[in-house]
């Protein structure tokens, strides 16, 4: 009777699982500097290898993922000191130059390990202003996923001026979230989600409790990064508007990618 009745649990849980998955067929994974340094600044390469992972792990689930990461700046300034350069624009393009290389290489190095291709996109806001570009950036990455390669995403650093900075890279995967008509949003960030006044993780964001959720959060913004809480509530709000499912998860938790599709209850949800 209980070997019955472990047969059919199992069951349940992989038809649940089957259901949640067929929800999600195309996702951005969005991970912030905060999430993906150490305390010193440098790559948490341990992280990053378990994001990696899990990605594939996606991708064995038919899921195609476009991966929005920071890095480039942080990256470059563990390699470099830049002494006599005075310039802070300058020094943080330079950062970004050396430690944009760094990063992909470093992400390329642990998707080559299970036999997987990513390919760099670096983009600024005049990419979606102005039509050929969006639509010349849409259809290579649309090219890309059908041929099971994982772009990743950053800010062009290197050529953005002031006016054409995005506000941070959730701004980005809002972007590309839009272009790419993606199902979910996965926001990898130092906190459960959204917290309440008790401290407590807010599951659920809907048009009912929207202004609610808005006046807790709080305006810091992250030491390391352009970004901030109010940043990822104002991109989560716009989506889940448009019928994107968003995610604002706590990035080091394990296997937290893997537990947001299969429909766990983690971090706080977006939905319309």
């Amino acid at each position: 009777m209980d070997c019955c009745k472990h047969e059919i649990k199992i069951f349940l849980v992989e038809f649940y699982v089957s259901d949640i998955i067929f929800e999600m067929k195309r996702v951005i994974v969005k991970i912030g500097t905060r999430v993906l340094s150490k305390e010193d600044g440098t790559l948490d390469l341990n992280f990053l290898e378990h994001i990696v992972e899990q990605i594939v792990e996606l991708r064995k689930m038919g899921i195609q993922v476009v991966l929005v990461t920071s890095g480039a700046v942080g990256a470059g300034k563990s390699l470099i000191s830049l002494p006599e350069v005075k310039s802070d624009v300058v020094r943080k393009q330079a950062f970004a130059a050396v430690g944009q290389v760094k990063l992909m290489n470093t992400y390329s190095e642990f998707f080559a390990k299970h036999n997987y291709y990513c390919a760099q996109v670096l983009a600024t806001k005049e990419d979606f202003r102005d039509e050929t570009h969006y639509l010349n950036m849409k259809n290579c990455f649309e090219g890309l996923l059908l041929d099971n390669v994982i772009p990743v995403v950053n800010e062009n650093d290197v050529v953005a001026i002031a006016e054409l900075l995005f506000t941070d890279n959730d701004e980005l995967a809002g972007l590309v979230a839009k272009q790419l008509e993606v199902d979910a949003v996965i926001i990898l960030t130092g906190t459960d989600g959204i917290l309440d006044e008790k401290n407590k993780t807010v599951p659920e964001v809907n048009t009912s409790n929207i202004d609610e959720v808005a006046s807790l959060i709080s305006i810091n913004k992250s030491a390391s990064g352009r970004g901030g809480m109010v940043s990822k509530f104002s991109v989560a709000k716009e989506l889940s508007q448009k019928g994107i499912t968003v995610h604002i998860v706590v990035g080091k938790r394990k296997n937290i990618l893997v537990d947001v599709v299969r429909g766990e209850k983690v971090g706080t949800r977006f939905v319309s």
